[in-house]
């Protein structure tokens, strides 16, 4: 019969086609997902770069920062180091920044100044990379070996701590060795100059080896700490040739695995050949979708490797539910093929079959008669009516929507990548304006100290202008920058133990005492010397600095300016007090926001800024879990009260 061929024939079409389709999407399916996961794996490399070089940049800044501060450049040039003072502020400077040892070096080479105790002077660093490029007037950053003696010299401990056991390995190289001395260390030098005069140099390191912070920031980046099923969805590693010296892979036992060792396939392309390794690899206990990059020296030799990885035991698990899931669709879908297949067949049987006995009717020479699809054939007729009316509207509709999704997609677009393009632009800017300005106040610097000859007093005019100026730019590139880094929210703080009198305050005063007594104004801070709080030093420094740039800025002449502190329920809470004209009431409520700029309560005088001060502080003390307030009376004075935590310790005390 009709029906059974037409049955028998879709039957076989839908098997092979189902069991074909069936095996293609499995595998389909599993090297798309592992291929993702592998793919981001590459991406996240580039992302634990990143977080690298962003730790090397930040110890570049911090010595060029001291390289310039005068009492550096004044005992460098009367070659004049035996004075605690400067030896405490560089050891200030390198505890504040987290520095395992800060040295400073003659033009011959010869240390004179090392800032970490044992505070051995004397010896020659000629040969270290780091100092030799520092004293031929060019800054030196990246990563070095130092054997245990040159540690021993450089700070008290540190070989201590770049002792390692090497821990037995599975599939691991063979190696006679069973323990690294060595220290992995990010480096620094930059020269110090006194005009065109090379005075020496300063040179500072961070030890990568049990530097857990550097590896745990980028797990808590890329990876967000996420887990599965009790293991690390993500990890981070720096090795020292094949050992990991710093680690966020843990044993089975949960100790994090420093000293173990990468395995022999990768450490054969990676440290042999110099070149990445992009995808599965065994690590300690368990198989990762993994990158690895070569670490190199000075000298271009690989002395180490980066690595980033992302557990395989979970994308193995997803690719197996998708696979199950579309193998049970596909059984579902041949059967109901079948049951429509054997209906189709049925239906299409009839009509055929009554073309056949017109057309038999026909040869006999009988009148046509039309066939007419009733019955089954006339639900064919209906469908195919009602398909193309369908079909018709959809396609009406559809051209309208993605029309419509066109142009919204456009729109979307074009939002993102102003929106994209406006904020790279603004760090872009903020962050390449840092450098020159600081030449210009550098230079500015040296004019009105007449280092590099006597000024006119039009001249001494021109270069007092050009100070207030860049002071204001750098005031603007500072506030951008924060803007930039608030609106991509990556303004968090690194809360640490900060002394507010010592580290914040009086720095602050002294900076701005000369701005101070331009205006003849009072100062007075009554914030004890024991205070201390548990927040992010630079943010400190920042809220501190708006509140009081600002109240010099519009304080009176010859007014007073007060700080004062008290603590308040695990809090301390800090006002900013200055004499002067005041806020007007109307204006209360919209000081911070973003681009406000303050005014006094007359209105007859503005002062120039980037409107961003107090939008910045809000954001500040809000991200330590602090409020800010202001109150004012116009005509009279203004007062800005806000909380930051105080230390637990103090809290108890």
């Amino acid at each position: 019969m009709l029906k059974t061929k037409l049955f028998q024939a879709f039957a076989a079409l839908a098997i092979v086609f189902g069991l074909l389709s069936s095996v293609i999407g499995i595998q389909i399916i599993r090297k798309r997902v592992m291929g993702e996961a592998q793919n981001q794996v590459s991406l996240d490399i580039g992302s634990a770069w990143a977080i690298f070089n962003s730790k090397l940049h930040d110890l570049e800044t911090v010595l060029d920062l001291v390289a310039i501060k005068k009492i550096v450049v004044d005992a460098a040039s009367e070659h004049d180091w035996a004075s605690e003072d400067i030896q405490q502020r560089l050891e200030t400077i390198r505890t504040s920044f987290g520095l395992d040892f800060l040295t400073v070096v003659s033009p011959e080479g010869q240390v004179v100044l090392r800032a970490a105790p044992p505070y051995r002077t004397g010896d020659f660093q000629k040969q270290n990379p780091v100092v030799l490029r520092a004293l031929k007037g060019e800054h030196a950053s990246g990563v070095t070996l130092m054997s245990q003696p040159e540690l021993d010299l450089e700070a008290e401990g540190l070989s201590e701590k770049a002792f390692l056991v090497l821990e037995k390995t599975p599939r691991a190289r063979a190696t006679p060795l069973t323990e690294e001395s060595r220290g992995m260390v990010l480096a620094t030098g930059v020269p110090i100059f006194k005009g065109p005069q090379l005075l020496g140099a300063v040179y500072a390191g961070v030890l990568l080896n049990r530097n857990q912070d550097l590896v745990d920031r980028m797990t808590e980046v890329i990876y967000k700490n996420e887990q599965y099923k009790g293991l690390a969805m993500g990890t981070a590693t720096i090795f020292l040739k094949d050992c990991r010296v710093a680690t966020t892979v843990r044993l089975p036992n949960g100790n994090r695995a420093i000293g173990t060792r990468v395995s022999k396939e990768v450490a054969d392309r990676v440290l042999d050949n110099g070149l990445p390794w992009i995808g599965p690899a065994f690590v300690v206990k368990e198989p990762y979708l993994t990158a690895y990059d070569p670490i190199r020296g000075f000298d271009g030799e690989v002395i180490g490797m980066l690595y980033v990885g992302r557990l395989e035991r979970p994308f193995k698990a997803l690719s197996r539910n998708i696979m199950m899931r579309y193998a049970g669709l596909s059984v579902f879908g041949l059967a109901a093929a079948l049951v429509l297949a054997f209906i189709m067949a049925g239906r299409l049987a009839n009509p055929i079959h009554r073309l056949v006995e017109a057309s038999q009717r026909m040869r006999k020479g009988e009148p046509h008669t039309p066939v007419e699809c009733r019955s089954s054939c006339g639900e064919i007729e209906n469908l195919v009516v009602a398909f193309n009316e369908m079909a018709t509207a959809l396609e009406e509709r559809e051209g309208r929507l993605k029309e419509a999704n066109e142009k919204l997609e456009k729109t979307n677009e074009a939002v993102s990548a102003l929106n994209l393009s406006y904020m790279d632009m603004l760090g872009f800017v903020s962050h390449e304006l840092k450098s020159p300005v600081a030449s210009i106040m550098n230079y500015v610097f040296l004019l009105r100290q007449q280092k590099l000859g006597p000024l006119t007093p039009g001249q001494e005019k021109a270069a007092r202008n050009i100070e207030t100026n860049s002071k204001r730019i750098v005031e603007m590139v500072r506030h951008y920058l924060n803007l930039s880094r608030i609106e991509t929210g990556e303004l968090r703080p690194v809360p640490t133990r900060v002394a507010v009198a010592d580290e914040v305050v009086r720095p602050l005063l002294e900076a701005s005492e000369g701005d101070a007594q331009a205006r003849r104004m009072r100062v007075e801070s009554r914030i004890g010397d024991d205070l201390r709080l548990k927040t992010d030093l630079n943010m400190t420094r920042e809220v501190f600095e708006n509140l009081v740039s600002n109240a010099i800025k519009y304080g009176r002449d010859d007014g007073l300016l007060q700080l004062d502190a008290q603590r308040r329920d695990g809090f301390v809470e800090f006002s900013v007090f200055n004499e002067g004209a005041g806020i007007p009431r109307d204006k209360i409520e919209t000081v911070f926001q973003k681009f406000t700029r303050l005014e006094e309560a007359d209105g007859t005088r503005h002062q120039k800024g980037t409107g961003l001060g107090l939008f910045i502080t809000r954001h500040i003390v809000e991200a330590h879990g602090g409020r800010i307030q202001v109150e004012s009376e116009p005509g009279q004075w203004v007062r800005f009260r806000f909380t930051l935590p105080v230390f637990p310790e103090q809290e108890k005390a």
